[in-house]
Parts: structure tokens; C-alpha cells; sequence
């Protein structure tokens, strides 16, 4: 990939300037929309293990308050405490995490040669935000990794209370 002062110096062909620089806001935008989905997974996710959770934790009670033989109480107990754990990998799928910005920043923008240049400006200016985006769409990969990595844990969690249920009753 070209620096920034490569493409300085190179001759920018306007047509591929334009093409490259809407190819990389795609990219970026799709990112963005992963992220959203991500996020809404995770908050349905979260409250539906958050209820499941205060299920077994009440089950689990009941049968201890009422005297039922203790033993029968602890599955729902340990239960309860899986899907806590789950909704605390989906709640840190709903953290703040970097990613990048779409639009430029001004300050690319407002500088003496560029605001006031001409339109041989433009192709240059949209290879350097297509520059940016590179950083700014590895930044949304590697949250959206994250993101998807405490979803799936989350998951497999959830997955794992029928088995830990089966193991005790069994």
C-alpha cells in the first residue's frame, strides 16, 4: 500500500480515486452495520439470561425456603449463576469500543491549498481519506471480533446449563 507521501507525489487518476474511495466507505459502513446487529443480539440475549437467571435463582430458593430436600435447589442455583455469567459476556458485547468514522475530519479538509484549491484537489483529498479508512476498518474489525467473540462465549454458556442441569439430576 502506497504512504501517504507516495501518494502525494503520484498522479491521481480522479475515476479510481472516487471508485476506491466509495469501495472503502462500503467496507466501513458494512462494519458499522455488523456492529449494530452485534449489539442488538446482544441486548436481546442479555435480558433473556438475565430472566432465565432470576428463574433458577427463585426455583432454586423456593425449594430451599420450602425445606425441599436441599440438594434438588442447588441445580437451579448453579443455574442461575451460568446465565449471570452469560449476561455479563453480552453486557461486554455492549461496552464502547473504537471504531472508525465514516466521515473525514475537517481538519483534512480546511487547510490553505485545499479548501481554497482547485478541483484537482478532490482526487487527492479521496485517496487520502481512502488512506484512512484502511486503519479505520481494521479498528472496526478488531471490535467487532471482540464483540462477536463475548456474544459466542455467551452463547456456549447458555448451551452449557441444559448439560450441567442433566450431570446433577443424573
Amino acid at each position: 500500500m502506497m504512504t501517504l507521501e507516495e501518494i502525494q507525489q503520484s498522479k491521481i487518476n480522479p475515476t479510481v480515486a472516487k471508485e476506491a474511495h466509495d469501495q472503502a466507505l462500503r467496507c466501513l459502513t458494512d462494519l458499522l452495520d455488523v456492529k449494530k446487529e452485534f449489539e442488538k443480539k446482544a441486548f436481546f440475549l442479555f435480558n433473556a439470561y438475565v430472566a432465565l437467571a432470576l428463574a433458577g435463582f427463585g426455583v432454586g430458593g423456593t425449594l430451599l425456603k420450602e425445606k425441599v430436600a436441599g440438594l434438588q435447589a442447588y441445580p437451579f442455583i448453579f443455574t442461575g449463576l451460568i446465565f449471570v455469567i452469560g449476561a455479563g459476556f453480552f453486557a461486554k458485547a455492549l461496552l464502547d469500543d473504537k471504531y472508525g468514522t465514516v466521515g473525514s475530519n475537517p481538519e483534512m479538509w480546511l487547510n490553505k491549498g485545499t479548501i481554497d484549491g482547485e478541483d484537482s484537489v478532490i482526487p487527492l483529498m479521496l485517496a487520502y481519506i481512502t488512506f484512512h479508512y484502511k486503519n479505520r476498518i481494521e479498528q472496526s474489525i478488531f471490535a467487532n471480533n471482540r464483540k462477536a467473540k463475548s456474544i459466542r462465549i455467551g452463547i456456549l454458556l447458555g448451551l452449557a446449563t441444559p448439560v450441567a442441569l442433566a450431570l446433577v439430576f443424573f
